[in-house]
């Protein structure tokens, strides 16, 4: 039996040992305690009580949570439950990611990017998260490998982190590996990139409900791209993404209803897709919308919506602005509008679009949008030292008129070959044109000779007519009339009247190949369409002697009056002897009088017009002191007419032809005879050739 000695010792034991317990009990305790706060501001955050999760959250970051840390960073960056504020979120993030945490590392990648414009940090973010298996992290690594942000670029091994992650079941993988293999395809790296492995990862990624993905698969239907072409197919495809939100797909899928292509057309339902990708914030739909409100097409016809949907696509966008820019300011004369094409010009030059600033430029410079000519200028001249062809053409035009800068043909000469050099027809026209004339040599004129054969062959038909010219009258060899035709004949077919008319002449003469008055009258009347007077005349001398057509006097009439309304002497000549015999139209002395005294007033050496001048002096003569007088007074009134068609209708339909053998009023009644009137050409044996 124990002595109470022992007893005593032992409850002691008991007691030390029950202390020490409660001891270690307390201090667990307080650690299940200290760790309480950051699992449940967690736990409150993950069941979407954020507002009471915030504070919880506050304090276990500022602890060093890594896990508070991150989800406090998403709550900022998202900007709902609590005010944005993405730097702080990136500093959450990177802290977190710094004490190994993956999803931290991956938000961390992305705000380095977006805040801090740091690729080469994101990379970094991103490979340690991949390295950890993080699906959504190899994606972006691959994006960036691929496209060499963050670093030089590595195609394979963006590639094949693509794999990794899209063999992982990542759609945003899957996805950028389809467009990866599309864009080697396309690059033609047959080996590397195949349109039907991208059309089964779209598929793949699709499936999973990416919208992106669908709306690219429905690229490859309704191209027939590594699938079989089925534009219903792309239609059903995008109607899906759409449908989840996707802005691209609707707004893909509205220009299938425009157009009709997989679903029938139906301009309504066009612009319902368009409203809902615009109201997205996608710019092209804006734009497009914009075109049918201003042409009601699907819609009723609303300008005053289109522009508020210009201006909304012109805010968003730098690109947009610079489609508007073109639009207000050279657009259709009823679209232009100075205070939009000056804002928009004035944004996307300021984001560095030269062309802008060379639209800009140009309508400061000629009156057309408020800024002055000394603005325009400057304008002009930074987009031209900018490398844009049309400024340095326009800079060489202001040194050329002497207008905003100092008149400098060298200066202009310098900028018109810096525009020639990039490619502008235009510019090698007028540089041609500067050889020939403002430098006149002979080794100039090769150099013009060759400028106008690349502006030429650019498609330019002022340069086609001028090479011509330069070859048929031999300035820079001896004359080349077959090689001169066959660049009229370009010219003429592109619409130049000058060409039309030089070709017309030499099918009538047979120099540079075959004549044939057929189709030199065809030529002859093409430019006596466009208004020239010369062919206008030749017509009327064709028309009148049975020349390629049958005679017709009476066309012929017509012809010569057009030409001598324009002010060219000899068909002013021939008019009169019209008027003068009186046998197709009334015969009108006063009437012959008038043409004669236009046509005799610079005669020079013309044989016709000096008859004509011979037949003026004595026919006034012969008509009384009152119908001299009416001739003045016509005579002062008369200003040559330009060409105007629809004038010329009014003026042609004033015409009264006379029946065969019929004849008008000539003199006045007392002196009824003209016997002394020397005789003018007979109208029905002119010479055509007379006249050219």
């Amino acid at each position: 039996m124990p002595s109470p000695a022992a007893k005593t010792a032992s409850r002691r034991r008991a007691l030390t040992a029950a202390g020490a317990t409660l001891l270690l009990l307390g201090a667990f305790w307080l650690i299940a305690l200290s760790c309480a706060t950051p699992e449940l501001g967690s736990r409150l955050f993950d069941a979407g009580r954020v507002a009471e999760a915030l504070p919880l959250l506050e304090k276990a970051a500022a602890n060093g949570s890594a896990p508070s840390s991150h989800r406090l960073g998403l709550v900022l960056e998202a900007g709902r439950d609590a005010p944005e504020d993405l730097p702080r979120a990136l500093a959450l993030f990177t802290a977190a990611a710094g004490r190994g945490h993956v999803p931290a590392m991956v938000r961390a990648g992305a705000l380095a990017r977006k805040v801090a414009g740091d690729d080469a940090a994101a990379l970094g973010w991103y490979r340690r998260a991949a390295d950890r298996g993080d699906t959504a992290a190899m994606a972006e690594l691959g994006i960036m490998l691929f496209t060499g942000q963050g670093g030089t670029a590595d195609p394979g091994a963006g590639m094949a982190w693509l794999r990794r992650a899209a063999t992982a079941g990542n759609a945003q993988a899957a996805t950028a590996l389809g467009q990866a293999l599309l864009a080697l395809a396309e690059a033609g790296n047959a080996a590397n990139g195949s349109p039907a492995e991208a059309a089964a990862l779209f598929r793949q990624a699709g499936e999973a409900g990416d919208p992106e993905a669908q709306n690219r698969l429905a690229d490859l239907y309704a191209s027939g791209t590594g699938v079989a072409r089925n534009p219903a197919e792309a239609a059903r495809l995008r109607r899906q993404a759409a449908d989840a939100g996707y802005a691209p797909a609707a707004f893909a899928l509205g220009l299938m209803y425009l157009s009709g292509q997989g679903v029938s057309a139906y301009p309504l339902e066009a612009a319902r897709l368009f409203e809902r990708a615009a109201g997205a914030g996608h710019v092209a739909a804006m734009l497009r919308l914009a075109d049918m409100y201003q042409a009601g097409l699907g819609v009723f016809r609303d300008p005053a919506r289109a522009l508020g949907l210009y201006d909304a696509a012109g805010a968003a966008s730098d690109q947009a602005a610079g489609e508007l820019c073109r639009l207000f300011a050279a657009g259709p004369e009823a679209r232009r509008d100075p205070n939009r094409a000056t804002r928009f010009c004035a944004k996307a030059a300021a984001a560095g679009d030269a062309g802008a600033a060379t639209l800009l430029g140009l309508g400061m410079v000629r009156g057309r949008l408020p800024g002055g000519v000394g603005t325009g200028t400057a304008l002009l001249s930074q987009a031209a030292w900018a490398g844009d062809p049309e400024a340095m053409y326009a800079m060489a035009l202001l040194h050329l008129a002497g207008k905003g800068v100092s008149g400098n043909p060298a200066e202009a000469f310098r900028w018109c070959r810096l525009a020639a050099e990039a490619g502008l027809p235009e510019a090698k026209a007028l540089l041609a044109a500067l050889s020939e004339e403002e430098f006149p040599s002979a080794a100039n004129l090769a150099k013009a000779m060759a400028f106008y054969r690349e502006a030429a062959e650019a498609g330019n038909v002022e340069a086609g007519f001028a090479l011509g010219s330069l070859l048929s009258k031999g300035l820079a060899g001896p004359p080349d009339f077959v090689a001169a035709r066959q660049w009229y004949e370009k010219a003429a077919t592109a619409g130049d009247p000058r060409a039309q008319f030089n070709l017309g002449l030499m099918f009538l003469t047979g120099k540079g190949g075959p004549a044939s008055d057929q189709e030199a009258l065809r030529w002859l009347l093409e430019a006596a369409k466009n208004g020239d007077a010369n062919a206008r005349c030749n017509v009327a001398s064709l028309t009148l002697t049975g020349r390629g057509t049958p005679a017709d006097a009476r066309e012929a009439f017509r012809w010569y009056r057009l030409a001598a309304g324009q002010g060219f002497a000899q068909a002013q000549a021939m008019l009169a002897g019209f008027y003068y015999e009186g046998k197709v139209v009334p015969r009108d002395f006063e009437t012959a009088l008038f043409w004669l005294t236009l046509a005799s007033r610079a005669p020079g050496s013309d044989p016709l017009l000096l008859r004509a001048g011979k037949a003026k002096a004595v026919l006034e003569k012969r008509l009384a002191p009152e119908q001299r007088d009416r001739v003045q007074e016509r005579l002062a009134a008369f200003v040559p007419a330009g060409f105007d068609p629809e004038a010329e209708k009014g003026v042609l339909a004033a015409v009264k032809f006379l029946p065969p053998s019929a004849h008008g009023p000539g003199f006045a009644a007392k002196n009824e005879a003209a016997r002394d009137v020397p005789a003018l050409p007979e109208v029905g044996k002119t010479d055509p050739k007379a006249l050219f």
